[in-house]
C-alpha cells in the first residue's frame, strides 16, 4: 500500500495484494486485490481467487477464477487461457462475468441486469535476454446496463483501462524507459430523481533514465506528463454540468544512498508547470483556474533488513513555491 496527500482533506491510495502457492508444476491458487484511488472514493474490491492448472506440463495453461462475498448476487466467475507462466515471458486472456449470479440470486429487492456485464482482459510480460523487459495490460468492461425498476432508475457503465511498460537494460546497472498508464470511463444514470452522465478520462507517461543500481548510488532522471479530464453531464439542472480538467509536466530526480547494511538516504527534486480547470459549462459561477510553477524537495531516512525485502522508511517534503508548507510521513514495505 502506498499513500500521499492530496490535499487537506483527500489522500492518494495504491493498494495490491497478490500472493501465489505453487502445489506443484501443474498447479498454482493464486489470490489477487489492486486498487488505485485519486480522483474518487471507492470501496476495496473483492479479492479473486485463481486455480491455475497446466494439464500438459508445457507452457500451455487454463484457470478458473471468481470474487468470493457473503451474498452470492455479487460473485464474480470468470476464467482464463495463459501461455507461458507468470511473472515473465507469458501471455494471458481474461474473462469475467461481473456479478454472475445476480439475476438468479437477488431475493432482496426488484433490481436486476438486462444482460450479463463482462470485463475482458489481456496481459503479458516478456525478458528479452535480460536487457529489454516489457509488461502491458488491458482491460475493457462492458453490457453493464442495471435496472432498478422501483424507481425508474437505469444505470450503466463501460470502462477500458490500459498500461505498458518498457524498459531497455544496457548494464546491469542502467535502465531507460517508459511507463504509459490511462483509462476512460463512461457511466450513466437515468432516474426519476437523477439523470447524469459523468466521463472520466486519465492519461500518463512518465520516461526516465536509472544509472548505480544496487550500488553506492543510484540516481533517477525523469520527464512525466498528467493528465486527468472529469465531465458531468446533466440536462435536468444545467448548473450542474461542468468540466473539470488537471495536467502537469514535471522533471524530477532522485538520489538513493545505501552507507551501511541497514540504512540509506533518498533524496528527490520535482519541478513542474501544473494547470487545473475548472469550467461550469451553464452556469453563471465563476470559472476556477489555477496554472504555474509547482515544486517540492523530498528527503527520506530508510531502515533496511539485511535481505533487503523490508524497509521502514521516514519522508519530509517541502514545497519550494511555498516554503512555509511542509509535509511528512512514515511507510512500512515488505515483499513475502
Amino acid at each position: 500500500m502506498n499513500g500521499a496527500s492530496l490535499d487537506g482533506d483527500l489522500t492518494f491510495l495504491q493498494t495490491e495484494v497478490k500472493l501465489q502457492s505453487e502445489l506443484s508444476k501443474q498447479v498454482n491458487v493464486r489470490l489477487e486485490m489492486e486498487q488505485e484511488v485519486f480522483y474518487a472514493s471507492k470501496p476495496l474490491p473483492y479479492p479473486t481467487a485463481e486455480v491455475e492448472v497446466y494439464p500438459f506440463d508445457n507452457d500451455l495453461g487454463f484457470s478458473l477464477l471468481g470474487t468470493p462475498t457473503y451474498e452470492k448476487r455479487n460473485i464474480d466467475l470468470g476464467g482464463s487461457v495463459i501461455w507461458g507462466r507468470r511473472p515473465w515471458n507469458y501471455v494471458r486472456l481474461e474473462y469475467v462475468q461481473i456479478d454472475s449470479l445476480y439475476n438468479e440470486k437477488n431475493s432482496i429487492d426488484n433490481n436486476y441486469y438486462t444482460s450479463e456485464p463482462y470485463q475482458v482482459t489481456i496481459e503479458g510480460a516478456y525478458n528479452i535476454q535480460q536487457h529489454i523487459k516489457v509488461r502491458f495490460n488491458y482491460s475493457t468492461t462492458d453490457d453493464l446496463e442495471f435496472i432498478e425498476p422501483d424507481i425508474n432508475s437505469r444505470f450503466t457503465y463501460k470502462s477500458d483501462e490500459y498500461r505498458v511498460m518498457l524498459d531497455y537494460l544496457p548494464t546491469a546497472h542502467k535502465v531507460i524507459g517508459i511507463t504509459i498508464t490511462g483509462f476512460d470511463i463512461d457511466k450513466n444514470r437515468n432516474s426519476t430523481i437523477d439523470d447524469r452522465q459523468q466521463l472520466t478520462e486519465y492519461f500518463s507517461a512518465d520516461a526516465y533514465w536509472v544509472t548505480g543500481m544496487h550500488q553506492a548510488y543510484e540516481t533517477r532522471l525523469g520527464l512525466q506528463y498528467d493528465f486527468l479530464s472529469n465531465q458531468i453531464i446533466d440536462p435536468t439542472t444545467l448548473a450542474n454540468n461542468q468540466n473539470y480538467t488537471f495536467d502537469t509536466l514535471q522533471l524530477y530526480s532522485t538520489i538513493f544512498h545505501p552507507f551501511n547494511e541497514h540504512m540509506a538516504w533518498d533524496f528527490g527534486l520535482y519541478l513542474g508547470d501544473a494547470g487545473e480547470d475548472l469550467d461550469y459549462i451553464y452556469s453563471d459561477t465563476d470559472d476556477q483556474m489555477s496554472n504555474g510553477f509547482q515544486g517540492k524537495f523530498r528527503s527520506a531516512f530508510i531502515y533496511r533488513s539485511t535481505d533487503g525485502r523490508s524497509t521502514l522508511q521516514f519522508n519530509l517534503s517541502a514545497d519550494l513555491d511555498e516554503i512555509a508548507t511542509d509535509g511528512g510521513g512514515i511507510s512500512f514495505q515488505t515483499v513475502f
